[in-house]
């Protein structure tokens, strides 16, 4: 691997030049790099760049494409789909129902337990063998979530579910299933959850009425789903109807924007194109929610009635090791 701090512009092959031509050590680090890329040295660029081209097509035909070229040992391939150059299966990735394709695709490839693909420079493997999936489960190489572009802006990255595997992670598993999902605070909000659901009962039937029998089943179900999860993390079931708006808003963008198949999360080059607008949006997004969840912790914070205390309160009340500061816990709280 390159060494950043070493390394030089154009890499190390530029530096091999001269000792496969007639110019010698001596003139090449005493003559400028124009006259290194001379135009007279064009063959030899040709012979380089094939040379680079024809190392890259041999890590393609492995099976599993470019991605697990350096990954799979002699005697221990994993079979899989080559896929293309440089992008892998990401176009079977993108289109159609992907769980259809990776199924043809095992078995095309007669990958029967465990089979190997690549997403751009992403390695992939997928099983359907119970046995397989509790050894890689259980495997501390599999302990970390690959996180994706959109996930790592939204603050995901801060908050249990994609948090690296350590202390840190250790700390949220520990106050959620202590303070979020234990017995008890789930039956306490067992009347405002029965509340929701008589309430997203109550609008499918109006709607169904209106509509003839046509309802939009998502929205009634998003919607039941936000007010339980912010009586139950905020304390509070009910805003005002512009809050509310605002806040479904931000809740769907961000659903959407983790659901976004990005390219540039398996050709780390794109990013700097972002060329599905995945970045703008997270950056435009991102300050919205801080703004929000800052203002319902400030609130909590000056809050004198602490008799039904909800999760923004436990964490507030969390001391020593154990204490978040407030940018943990508005990742925490957006997360939950």
């Amino acid at each position: 691997m390159e060494n950043p701090e070493t390394s030089t512009t154009g890499g190390w092959w530029v530096h091999a030049i001269p000792f496969f031509t007639k110019i010698g050590v001596r003139d090449y680090f005493s003559h400028s790099s124009a006259h290194v890329f001379s135009w007279d040295l064009w063959p030899l660029y040709i012979a380089l760049l094939i040379s680079a081209f024809c190392a890259h097509m041999v890590s393609w035909f492995r099976p599993g494409g470019c991605a697990w070229a350096r990954r799979q040992k002699k005697g221990t391939t994993i079979p899989g789909p080559k896929g293309w150059p440089v992008i892998g299966s990401l176009m079977d990735m993108s289109v159609g129902l992907g769980h259809r394709k990776l199924e043809y695709l095992a078995r095309l490839h007669g990958a029967k337990k465990i089979m190997a693909f690549s997403l751009g420079s992403t390695p992939a493997v997928i099983t359907s063998d119970p046995d397989v999936a509790r050894d890689l489960l259980g495997s501390p190489h599999f302990a970390d979530r690959p996180l994706k572009q959109s996930a790592q802006q939204l603050m995901f990255g801060r908050a249990m579910g994609f948090a690296p595997n350590g202390d840190y992670w250790r700390l949220l598993r520990r106050i959620s299933a202590t303070h979020l999902f234990s017995p008890r605070r789930i039956a306490a909000h067992e009347v405002g959850r029965q509340a929701d659901s008589m309430t997203m009962l109550s609008d499918i039937r109006h709607e169904s009425i209106i509509n003839g029998g046509a309802v939009q089943l998502r929205r009634h179900l998003q919607k039941a789903s936000l007010n339980n999860i912010m009586g139950s993390v905020f304390g509070q079931r009910s805003f005002d109807v512009q809050t509310h708006k605002i806040l479904g808003e931000m809740v769907n963008e961000g659903f959407e924007l983790l659901g976004a198949f990005n390219w540039a999360d398996h050709l780390p080059w794109l990013r700097v194109f972002d060329p599905l607008r995945i970045h703008s949006r997270c950056a435009r997004l991102v300050p919205r929610v801080t703004s929000f969840v800052k203002n319902i912790i400030e609130e909590h914070r000056q809050r004198d009635d602490a008799a039904d205390l909800d999760f923004v309160d436990v964490l507030l009340s969390l001391q020593g090791e154990d204490k978040l500061d407030d940018d943990d816990m508005i990742a925490v709280l957006w997360v939950s």
